[in-house]
Order: structure tokens, then sequence, then C-alpha cells
């Protein structure tokens, strides 16, 4: 797309101007009075939250099981629906819910039997401040606000570092999140309402307790703040299996461990998670594939 067709884009589409307007100032204020709020406080938290006291060869077994669980689950339901589907025939984004449904729901329950099988009475609580819901909103924005300039900015300098090995010679050619291609080819009206639910609602929830509230307290309370949020976040990039996107993904990580060990609460960084996930399909929407080609 040219710097005229560009032009002309978004003169047909003042909104767009209008969101990302909305978006950058509200993104850049977000992070300047997090900093300057971070700096006079001179501490992460004043109720930072408890580490996750498991045994160090259950939690082992626990990061298998999530693993086990998101790989060999979605290859069998892949393999089910194919049998009653006919050969080379896309599956259908009904399928593709419902089996992004099965998946979630495996990983929430090794979670939540894996935490009710190591309670300590000398554990804090997962979420060491309540919170209202409403104000849990409020600051999930804020931080997915916050998150922004760090996250695009970790993009630009991957996508400029890639450009650079293709000029160079290398062939770089990476495909897109399986999430994106079936956003951008759903022509299905529930079919789109069930991703948008897959994506907003029921990812959060379910990854967040397993990354931030699993995870992120196990490795709290092995070593530092700033080493398990970059545990935590390596291991929620590494799991999507994009390298495309992985530093942005492993940045988010990152953010959405420090949201949760900043509010205190992960229904916080679940807000925050949803935020991030929604303007991602909003993003995806609303730039045409000529813009990003």
């Amino acid at each position: 797309m040219s710097a005229e067709e560009l032009e002309a884009w978004f003169m047909d589409n003042p909104w767009v101007v209008a969101y990302i307007t909305i978006l950058f100032i509200g993104s850049l204020a977000s992070l300047i009075f997090l900093i300057v709020q971070i700096t006079k406080t001179k501490q992460i938290s004043e109720q930072p939250v408890s580490s996750w006291k498991i045994q160090d060869l259950d939690f082992a077994i626990f990061v298998t099981a999530v693993v086990f669980w998101f790989v060999i689950s979605g290859y069998a339901i892949f393999r089910l629906l194919g049998m009653f589907s006919e050969p080379g025939a896309d599956l259908g984004t009904g399928a593709i819910v419902a089996g992004g449904l099965v998946l979630h729901g495996g990983m929430l329950a090794i979670f939540l039997i894996f935490r009710q099988m190591n309670r300590n009475p000398n554990e804090g609580p997962i979420n060491p401040r309540i919170i209202p819901l409403g104000k849990s909103m409020a600051l999930g924005l804020f931080y997915f606000l916050a998150s922004l300039p760090i996250v695009y900015g970790v993009g630009l300098v991957w996508g400029g570092f890639l450009e650079l090995l293709r000029r160079f010679g290398y062939e770089v050619d990476l495909p897109l999140q399986d999430a994106v291609i079936l956003i951008q080819e759903t022509e299905s009206a529930v079919g789109f309402l069930g991703l948008i639910l897959l994506a907003v609602v029921v990812a959060p929830i379910v990854e967040e307790s397993v990354f931030r509230g699993g995870i992120y307290r196990y490795c709290k309370g092995k070593t530092s703040i700033f080493v398990s949020l970059l545990i935590s976040g390596l291991v929620f990039g590494l799991i999507h299996f994009n390298i495309q996107s992985l530093p942005g993904l492993i940045t988010v990580g990152v953010c959405l461990g420090l949201a949760y060990e900043l509010s205190g609460s992960l229904r916080v960084s679940i807000f925050f998670h949803a935020f991030f996930n929604l303007n991602s399909i909003l993003w995806i929407l609303i730039i045409p594939d000529a813009l990003v080609t």
C-alpha cells in the first residue's frame, strides 16, 4: 500500500484515527503515571502476592501435565474432529472453538487439582487484595494501556531485526498465529462470537490462573520477583507456539505478572489479558491486509 493509498484509507476511516489517537494518549499517560507511582513508593506492592508453597517435584509434574494436556489434547481433538469430516475439509470455526474450550478447561482443571492437593496453612491467599469487580476492570484497563508502549516497542524492534535478516539474504517467512487467521477468515456470526468468548473470557481466566496464579507464584518462592516475572512470561510466550510474536508475547506475560504483583489481585491481570486480546481482535478487524504487507 502506497503512502497515498494509506492516507486515503485513513481519511475514509476517521474513527480508526480517533481510536489510535485515544489509545496512544491513554497508553502514554498510563505508562508515565505508573512509572511515577512506582518511583514514589520505591516498592512493587504494599500487599505482595504470596508464593505457591508446592513441592518441587509436584510443581514439575504440574507443568508437565499442563504442557502434555496442551499438546496432546489439541492433537487428539483435531484428529477426532477430522474423523467426522471429509478429507481435506476445514474443521469449521465451531469445532475450533469447541476444541479451545476443552483445551483451556483441562488446563484450568489441572491447576485447580494441584492447588487443592497442595494446600499449605502457611501459604497466603492467591488474591492478597479483594478488589471489587468494577475497580478490577478499571485497573486492568490501566495496566493494559501502560503496557502498550513497551509491547509495541518490543514488537517494532523484533520486526526490524527480522527485516534486517531478510536483507542479508536469510529466508524469514514466519506464519501468523492460528487465532489471527481464524478471525480473518470466519464468516459465521456464531463462530465469530465463539472466538470472541474464547479469546476475551475463557483464555484470560485460564491462562492467568495457570501462568500467574501457578507458575509465577511458585517461581517467586524460589527466586526474585524480576526473574519470576521473566520465567512466567517466557513460558507464557513459548506455549503459544509462534516465533513471529514470541518477543511480544513474552513481554505481555511479564507485564501481566507485574500487574498481578502491583495490584495484588488476579482479577486485575485477567481483565488486563481480556483487554489486550480484545484490542488485538479489533486491530485484526479494522486494519486491511494491504496495510501490513
